[in-house]
């Protein structure tokens, strides 16, 4: 289940939030359970990129920002 998830979270939307190598980013270890929505958009970048959210929020310009909280 965990490996069907991790392959299609993006379809809909969702983050494994604190995924198993990005604990020193996130400051929390692995949590298998801990699944974020963030829009498919978003979460496809994150997917395709290999990044954590922390990282794709740095990795935003101020407006592109702004527009994601706009829109969410």
């Amino acid at each position: 289940m965990q490996r069907w998830l991790t392959e299609h979270c993006a379809e809909y939307g969702f983050v494994l939030r604190y995924p198993v190598d990005r604990g020193e980013v996130t400051g929390i270890g692995y949590e298998p359970w801990h699944w974020r929505y963030v829009g498919e958009e978003a979460a496809r970048a994150i997917q395709t990129r290999g990044i954590c959210l922390e990282e794709f929020l740095e990795s935003l310009t101020p407006e592109e920002l702004l527009s994601l909280l706009e829109d969410g």
